[in-house]
């Protein structure tokens, strides 16, 4: 039997506790504020809840990072002693060079079969991927039958998010100057949706309660669900959304995530969105 162990990057959003049960290891990226670089770990100097709560008073937009190539190297050789094979499933390569530096990382691990994956997605569209594929590992899957089962998934993960504001992807650089001024003049709510590598625009509303029925409307298009994550950047309308969708999915199958900082270092806080699989 081959013995298979999962790495992912810290953008999948999967939860400390759960990447442990399922022993999914996971390499920081890096959010850089001001003159210090910080790495996305629950580990570090201060908590997601406090950067969020921070960030409209910063002098200056963060910036995020992949982490170094070697970083991956070493994520890889920790496993040689426990695994055959090794898949990385990475953040979409439409959103970063993440694959770029897990698939360099690799070629200085020669001892394992390394499979690198663009996940297409992000936060936990990618995270639900990574818990697929540790669990069919946890039973014995081969490497061969786990990628297949990654590329089955990912036309049936979605993510939909509404944002606050577009001024934070303005400063990053993902949206125009003007287009942002345009929505922060009319106080639209863009909902944005990500599916197989590309963000669309799918809507945008004058009000937060508008945009929460559309988000609401949007999920229950896609019932049945077998998986299903709330994503917030300290949102405070989370719990009404929870109870509007949790009738959706199994108890068993459903998070609440608070998003990594290298997400709402361009989306900014109060964002709420959902993350799902599709039943088949």
């Amino acid at each position: 039997m081959s013995r298979v162990r999962i790495v992912t990057d810290s953008t999948s959003d999967v939860p400390p506790e759960l990447a442990e049960r399922l022993h999914i290891t996971v390499v920081p990226a890096y959010v850089q504020i001001a003159n210090h670089s910080y790495r996305d770990a629950p580990s570090e100097d201060f908590s997601r809840e406090e950067f969020y709560a921070r960030l409209p008073e910063m002098s200056s937009i963060p910036t995020t990072a992949v982490p170094p190539a070697y970083e991956f190297t070493a994520a890889y050789r920790n496993l040689v002693d426990e695994a055959d094979e090794v898949i990385a499933i990475v953040v979409s390569t439409s959103l970063s060079g993440m694959h770029n530096v897990a698939r360099l990382g690799a070629q200085d691990a020669p001892e394992l079969k390394v499979h690198v994956v663009d996940s297409g997605q992000l936060s936990m569209g990618l995270g639900w991927m990574v818990v697929a594929a540790a669990e069919a590992a946890a039973a014995g899957q081969s490497g061969r039958e786990i990628v297949a089962l990654i590329e089955d998934l990912k036309p049936r993960v979605r993510v939909y998010a509404m944002l606050d504001t577009l001024e934070y992807m303005r400063r990053s650089g993902r949206v125009s100057w003007a287009r942002a001024k345009a929505a922060q003049i009319l106080r639209l709510k863009p909902i944005v949706e990500v599916f197989l590598g590309k963000v669309s625009d799918v809507g945008r509303t004058r009000t937060r309660r508008r945009a929460i029925e559309r988000l609401v409307e949007l999920v229950r298009g896609r019932a049945p669900l077998e998986r299903l994550a709330f994503l917030h950047t300290y949102a405070p309308e989370l719990p009404d959304l929870r109870d509007r969708l949790l009738d959706l999915c199994p108890s068993s199958q459903t998070l609440t995530v608070a998003a990594t900082t290298i997400i709402g270092a361009h989306v900014g806080p109060r964002g709420l969105g959902v993350a799902m699989v599709v039943a088949t």
